[in-house]
């Protein structure tokens, strides 16, 4: 790691005495680029002073996808595997390892939706009910935040902005494309006096290119504003979604290599989620001196329909959440600072029913060889989950001069679990078949921890910034997980990490961060073939290299991309193994330790070039590989990954109209998404998408 340090700090020192050399302006003076955040510090900074790795999707950037899901708006993200294991429609979130445990939704990273938590207190986030149409901006901060964000955000934070009601937006867009996919969204923005509303629409839908894929969801939001003088706001968000999606599930190496359109031969082939979500949330903004107090409370009512292995799941949450925030302006021997401190709640009030598979095809001897419907049967148990968290935080960022910016603060968290689970019926692995059970499960666990950090800013000039933190992040096991195995710990990372920061006055840009981080107690999971179990790995290490970089060759054309070194380790684990079923089952730990995590490739990197002509006319090209990585934690095999996975856009803007044609995988590469080998040396693919296409139009009026 040494040689790292090293390496990034003699990047930063040539870079900065040969000052912009890829500030290229093609003759036309152009503005420094300034990005303002909030999202890594709480408080609006430009990026480059923001004491640790952060990527904002911009506004333009977003407009060039076609925005069927959030994965792809953060494609080539340095650190940030934005990927998906059924068909593009759901997204896998992965930053710099973090979220690797995730069987669907997202883990270890806390995510927002304008500043509002939409993660639930055991750190899962669904993010069905996101309109992907309404986005304008993503904030992502890479690395442990669990200071400023609390527990659960120990792979980092992002922070989806959507349209703003203030902004009185009126529009309407529609897209088609292959595979009857179709897309539709209809925005209308006004005011009355002082108060502000948008109202808001979106359907989208597809057949997919494979079988038991086909995906829909309808969604409609209101928003609302109002100013009661420059010092005061207060902004209201209601919105509601209907998502349906059909999991396809994974292919034998055989079926891979013969067709990546086909469902998977498992016995659970009819698995999907359908889901009713509700989400609410009030913020009020008040300036009074020095002091500006920030409040908001929200609400989440969901509803889901999930077919799993052996069992269906039917039910839904109640989830209740406050932040209030307090900045206060203040100076610290003459220098500018600003205290932010604050308080957390949020409960999360779970109730479900699982149910047997009604229509099952089964062998002779009574066993279960395949479903053929989604349809729920008898009663199998009945479940009630309540957690709870609460946080207390306090940040001081300091300005002692003009060139240096000191953050530091601590902040305490509580996780409750209270999991009660009756058992009528359980599906028999050993046997395959559904067998009477009379079970209950109770869970009381309470964790808490304390979560400090230090981070500094230095400007060396007007162009570069060095930055380096010591940030902490704290990831409690999920409720689900704790049914499972109810000695688990939560993980504790401790994340040491610096880096260079370049702004050019073309917009050109670039991006270095080198880390060292130690994960205490990481959550494993492991699969045998038939069952998921998890466990505490004693000891966790991790040490990347992330940079990012664009530049202007010529007026109006940028050329840049991304690359990720991750060099991700067990330091001590000790992995149970299964073997044998029924009676006669044993289960065995292996030692892990030195093995590399699966799926994490060494090396990643991606590379594009977009070009925006004043006459309205774009284009853009973007390049994604993946290196080779472990299929398995015993690190038996490996997968050789993908190369140039190419996509492409051609635009036209003129006025009010916005026309786009893209296209997805133009070469049609075949590749898998996600191979991996579980503890009975079964290898199962989940196929990556052909090419794909879609037109899209749109009309601001």
């Amino acid at each position: 790691m040494k040689k790292y340090l090293c390496c990034a700090m003699a990047l930063a020192a040539a870079l900065a005495a040969n000052g912009p050399i890829w500030a290229v302006d093609g003759g036309e003076k152009t503005q420094k680029l300034e990005e303002v955040v909030v999202t890594g510090t709480r408080t609006e900074r430009t990026t480059e002073e923001v004491p640790a790795a952060v990527t904002a999707v911009t506004k333009e950037e977003i407009a060039d996808t076609r925005m069927f899901g959030i994965k792809e708006a953060l494609d080539g993200i340095a650190g940030v595997q934005s990927e998906t294991k059924n068909g593009g429609y759901d997204s896998r979130l992965i930053i710099r390892g973090a979220g690797l445990k995730a069987r669907y939704g997202v883990r270890e990273i806390m995510v927002l939706l304008d500043g509002v938590p939409i993660t639930d207190p055991d750190g899962m986030t669904r993010l069905d009910f996101v309109d992907t149409q309404l986005i304008d901006r993503i904030d992502v901060v890479k690395g442990p935040n669990s200071t400023l964000y609390g527990a659960n955000a120990a792979g980092g934070v992002i922070n989806i902005i959507t349209k703003s009601p203030f902004s009185e937006t009126k529009s309407i867009k529609a897209g088609f494309g292959s595979d009857n996919t179709r897309m539709f969204n209809a925005i209308f923005g006004s005011s009355v006096g002082n108060t502000y509303y948008t109202l808001a629409g979106s359907r989208k839908s597809t057949d997919s290119w494979r079988e038991w894929n086909k995906f829909s969801t309808t969604q409609g939001s209101l928003k609302l504003g109002h100013t009661f003088d420059d010092k005061r706001l207060i902004e209201a968000n209601i919105s509601y979604t209907k998502a349906d999606i059909q999991l396809p599930g994974s292919l034998t190496r055989d079926q891979y290599m013969a067709d990546i359109s086909q469902l998977t031969s498992e016995p659970w082939r009819n698995s999907g989620r359908y889901s009713h979500v509700l989400n609410t949330s009030i913020k009020y903004e008040q300036e009074t001196g020095n002091i500006k107090f920030m409040p908001l409370v929200y609400f989440e009512k969901w509803e889901h329909y999930h077919p799993v292995t052996g069992l269906i799941n039917d039910g839904g949450a109640s989830v209740y959440g406050t932040d209030i925030q307090v900045d206060m302006k203040h100076k610290i021997a003459g220098g500018e600072a600003v205290l932010t401190t604050g308080v957390t709640g949020q409960l999360d009030k779970a109730d479900s029913k699982k149910y047997t598979y009604r229509d099952v095809t089964t062998n002779p001897q009574g066993r279960i060889t395949s479903t053929t419907s989604d349809e729920k049967g008898d009663l199998a148990a009945t479940e009630s989950d309540d957690t709870s968290k609460w946080g207390l935080y306090m940040q001081e960022s300091l300005r002692p001069s003009d060139r240096w910016i000191i953050d530091a603060g601590a902040r305490y968290d509580q996780v409750a679990f209270d999991i009660n689970s009756d058992q009528l019926k359980e599906y028999s692995y050993s046997t395959g078949k559904y067998a009477d059970s009379a079970k209950t499960i109770n869970r009381d666990k309470t964790f808490d921890y304390i979560s400090p950090r230090i981070g500094v800013v230095f400007k060396a000039n007007n162009t570069w910034n060095v930055y380096g933190n010591i940030s902490t992040g704290f990831q409690t096991p999920q409720s689900s997980e704790l049914s499972v195995n109810p000695d688990l710990n939560p993980s504790e990372t401790l994340n040491y990490e610096t880096g260079l920061k370049g702004r050019f006055d073309s917009g050109a840009s670039i991006d270095l961060s080198v880390f060292h981080m130690t994960v205490k107690n990481d959550i494993v999971q492991t699969y045998n073939g038939s069952e998921t179990t998890y466990s505490n790995a004693g000891k966790s290490r991790k040490n990347g290299l992330e940079l990012t970089g664009k530049f202007q060759p010529v007026q109006h054309l940028f050329i840049g991309g991304s690359y990720a070194y991750s060099d991700f380790k067990y330091v001590d684990f000790t992995e149970p193994v299964k073997s044998g079923s029924g009676a006669t089952a044993t289960t065995t730990n292996e030692d892990r330790s030195g093995n590399h995590f699966a799926y994490i490739p060494t090396n990643q990197y991606s590379v594009f070039v977009t070009y925006r002509h004043p006459s309205g006319l774009r284009f853009k090209v973007d390049t994604n590989t993946w290196g080779e990585y472990y299929m398995d934690n015993k690190n038996t095999e490996k997968y050789t990954g993908y190369s140039f996975i190419t996509n492409a856009l051609v635009g036209w803007e003129h006025k009010n109209l916005d026309v786009s044609f893209d296209v997805s995988n133009i070469f049609g590469k075949k590749y898998a998404m996600e191979v991996a080998k579980d503890t009975s040396n079964k290898v199962t693919y989940k196929p990556g998408s052909p090419t794909t296409w879609m037109a899209r139009v749109s009309y601001t009026f």
